[in-house]
């Protein structure tokens, strides 16, 4: 329950919603006027709420005295968690091409606690690394779909700070000090990102914004230095990534006087009969994973070999799905509740280095599925905002190591097999039909999935014997997509509802 609610922290943050296409009206000859409740978007304002976030990193081991030669092959390793935010913006409306828009800049603090436990290359170490907070400047541009909800692209500045890592031995007995440990850090990079805000009835001024981000930072360089004397012979080249939901309610000090309202003097045409039918998609997104593996002799008795590392990946993905949608005639007709299934052709890439064996391979996320259900409330008659959640499966290629040391690249003689994790997930995402096409919908959603533990053998590539040695894996992904969305509507005539 304890991760299962640490996931519904974060499905409230996904991409920018979908601009919708109609399907052939017929109740709706025109739609609904809708109240202007919203005097103007230009002013300033404050917010504050949290998030969930995931990051990865590719870390590069070297010497520090000259030459500065490798020792340890490249490894992708990451962590994860959660962050409080506060916020300070100003924005401007303006009109241009028959629609409304704003402009922004804006800035934030992030109080976190996204950990993963590090190993550095070639170090027989461990040691907690925590994310404890990041700040970024940037701007904003949106569109108003309707004059209380914006949905904008955003993008700018960042930096993110990582507490000190202090080292224990990677071997039993666990826990003792290695007397070694890096300093705190901080990385400068950038974010885009992209969101929704939404002006809230129960007090003027109060909005709801949600918005996910993906941040990319500089390479930075970490010394591994003595616990007692600050030397270091060692140090580690650190790139990192990160990707990021949040949530959060704004509190808008409107000085701007009234909005351009000639826009508004009903809502748009509001075409759709129906959400009642069923529908095929396609098209792609991106996602990073984390996992937390454990290296065992096999015995008997099975023993712990090594502590618990997060390693990782990165990549893009392809999708295709289908499903079919009923919309309910209760509640105004404004809920619609669904079930589709989905098959994700991935290409999800980390550095595997499992612990103690003094290898390396590449590991990768070649595909994934999904079977689920969805509930969705209707903001307008053609947009729907919705939950998702459901089962999943998820494959990982071979992994064929190499030699971890110089000179890198030669074959281990190791692999490990191709597996599948079975696992959960659950989502949130926008579906707004396209203008140009009748039946043309445009779905976006974020996911967070978990998946259960599986032990993965390190076999003998010549034989195809186990060695003895496995590893114990717990893998979780964050992935972002988006899709078009044809939909076969059969549900008859429109289901008239309230806006």
């Amino acid at each position: 329950m304890k991760k299962l609610a640490l996931a519904l922290s974060t499905v409230a943050a996904f991409a920018a919603p979908a601009f919708a296409a109609d399907l052939p009206a017929r109740t709706y000859s025109k739609a609904p006027a809708m109240a202007v409740t919203v005097t103007s978007w230009t002013g300033c304002y404050v917010g504050g709420g949290g998030g969930y976030g995931m990051w990865n990193q590719e870390n590069s081991t070297r010497r520090v005295a000259p030459p500065q030669t490798p020792i340890a092959d490249t490894i992708t390793t990451g962590g994860r968690g959660y962050f409080g935010t506060v916020q300070v913006g100003c924005d401007y409306q303006f009109a241009a091409a028959g629609g409304n828009f704003v402009v922004g800049a804006f800035g934030d603090y992030d109080f976190a606690s996204l950990k993963g436990t590090l190993a550095p290359g070639r170090a027989s170490a461990v040691g907690e690394e925590k994310m404890s907070s990041a700040w970024a400047v940037g701007g904003r541009l949106g569109w108003l779909v309707t004059p209380n909800l914006l949905t904008y692209f955003s993008a700018g500045y960042t930096e993110a700070t990582f507490d000190r890592t202090d080292f224990t031995f990677n071997f039993p007995p666990f826990g003792v000090s290695d007397n070694r440990f890096q300093d705190k850090q901080t990385y400068k990079g950038w974010f885009v990102g992209a969101g929704n805000e939404y002006a809230l009835d129960i007090l003027p001024g109060l909005f709801w914004k949600n918005e996910y981000r993906f941040s990319e930072f500089d390479v930075a360089t970490n010394p591994l230095r003595n616990t007692a004397t600050g030397v270091s012979n060692t140090a580690e080249d650190s790139k990192k990534f990160l990707h990021t939901v949040r949530s959060e309610l704004v509190y808008r000090f409107n000085w701007g006087g009234s909005a351009p309202a000639k826009a508004y003097v009903k809502a748009p045409a509001a075409s759709v009969v129906n959400w009642t039918g069923c529908y095929v998609g396609g098209g792609g997104g991106y996602g990073l994973w984390n996992q937390e593996n454990t290296t065992y002799d096999d015995g008997p008795p099975r023993t712990r070999f090594s502590e618990t590392a997060t390693t990782g990946g990165r990549g893009y993905l392809g999708t295709v799905q289908g499903g079919c949608d009923y919309q309910l005639a209760a509640a105004g007709a404004r809920f619609v509740v669904g079930a589709f299934g989905d098959y994700d052709f991935s290409s999800l890439k980390g550095k595997l280095n499992p612990q103690r064996v003094v290898v390396v391979g590449d590991e990768k996320m070649s595909s994934a599925w999904s079977v689920g259900g969805r509930l969705g409330w209707l903001a307008l008659p053609n947009l729907l905002t919705y939950v998702s959640v459901g089962y999943t499966e998820a494959t990982f290629d071979r992994t064929d190591f190499t030699l971890e040391f110089v000179p890198f690249g030669v074959p281990a003689g190791l692999f490990m097999d191709k597996r599948t994790y079975k696992g959960w997930f659950i989502g949130a995402g926008d579906e707004y039909a396209l203008n140009f096409l009748p039946g043309l919908f445009w779905k976006t959603e974020y996911r967070f999935s978990e998946f259960d533990v599986a032990t993965n053998p390190i076999r003998i590539t010549a034989t195809g014997l186990p060695t003895g040695v496995s590893i114990d894996s717990e893998k979780y992904t964050h992935t972002v997509r988006s899709q078009l969305v044809y939909r076969f509507n059969w549900g008859g005539g429109a289901v008239v509802a309230k806006y």
